[in-house]
């Protein structure tokens, strides 16, 4: 990976990151979090793996809030981005920080022996 193409990847995950907490409004978004962005070589696509540890809402939905947002985000990458081609967004959920919210409650859960 060249250093510009990590360089993209922290800006659109910091940028990203401000847009879900301050400017999107659906409710489906609410705690979802961005874990990493990786951007292909040509710059045309951003692999956006995101996570959220609500409950109440299924993968598939976040999924569809995501997707739903997919333009609006992109309007706000372009106007803070100085990028010659802004890539196409593409989102996948990382199980990640939800594993290792449930293991962390097992371990809670356990008591040790006397």
């Amino acid at each position: 990976m060249t250093r510009r193409q990590e360089k993209a990847n922290s800006l659109i995950l910091r940028e990203l990151s401000e847009l879900l907490q301050r400017k999107v409004s659906d409710p489906r978004l609410r705690g979802v979090h961005i874990v990493s962005v990786d951007i292909s070589p040509d710059f045309h696509l951003a692999r956006v793996l995101y996570s959220f540890l609500n409950d109440e809402m299924s993968d598939e939905d976040v999924q569809k809030g995501l997707d739903s947002a997919k333009p609006f985000l992109r309007r706000e990458l372009k106007k803070v981005l100085q990028l010659r081609v802004l890539p196409e967004l593409a989102f996948f959920f990382d199980p990640s920080i939800k594993h290792g919210d449930h293991i962390l409650e097992l371990l809670k859960s356990v008591r040790p022996q006397d």
